[in-house]
């Protein structure tokens, strides 16, 4: 069970850019110890045995009976799951839609591996307004096909925000996309041109 809650939220961390408050970071914190006390409280308890070499001694039933392994495992497994998982879920669901303005702050070029199947993608690093403050997010935006775009730009994302947080889209709403498409590619076009005449 453990297992399978840590696994989920792993995979809903890495499927998102969910920004969690600090409040479900302190939630978190608290059901994860609350759900340790229990994974150790529900442990089968060990049997006795009894053998002439050894006299009567304890056996535990599991391997991960042990209390040193059992706690951190739980406590790392719940917290991830209620943060990245549960909080990731309601925020996208009970959030209120919001579309946030936000300026370029970094963007470069990403090439995966020759190994990977996956396309080129530009790796943006954003600052969004909000009425709590700046908050940051980075992905990779497969559709701009790693195509740079300018420091300072101005960028729309969809959001859907609530007391656990703010879940942003991975395909930001882009109205400058075309026209930061073709600043690139007069950039581009600049550069060629300059190599040219030297």
């Amino acid at each position: 069970m453990l297992a399978i809650a840590g696994l989920l939220g792993v995979i809903g961390f890495a499927n998102s850019d969910f920004q969690p408050s600090k409040g479900l970071l302190v939630a978190a914190g608290v059901i994860a110890v609350a759900g340790a006390c229990w994974a150790a409280w529900a442990q089968p308890k060990p049997e006795e045995v009894y053998s002439p070499l050894y006299g009567r001694r304890r056996l535990a039933r599991s391997p991960y009976s042990p209390i040193w392994v059992l706690l951190p495992v739980a406590l790392v497994a719940i917290w991830v799951f209620t943060i990245y998982g549960a909080g990731m879920f309601l925020a996208s669901v009970v959030g209120v839609q919001h579309t946030r303005s936000g300026i370029v702050t970094y963007s470069a070029r990403h090439e995966p591996s020759g190994r990977s199947r996956r396309p080129a993608c530009t790796a943006l690093s954003v600052v969004l307004e909000t009425e709590r403050g700046p908050v940051y997010i980075g992905h990779c935006d497969v559709h701009l096909g790693g195509i740079i775009l300018p420091t300072g730009m101005r960028v729309t994302y969809r959001t859907r925000e609530s007391a656990l947080g703010m879940f942003a889209d991975r395909e930001p709403a882009l109205p400058q996309l075309d026209s930061a498409l073709e600043m690139a590619k007069r950039a581009e076009q600049q550069a060629a041109r300059a190599l040219e005449r030297r």
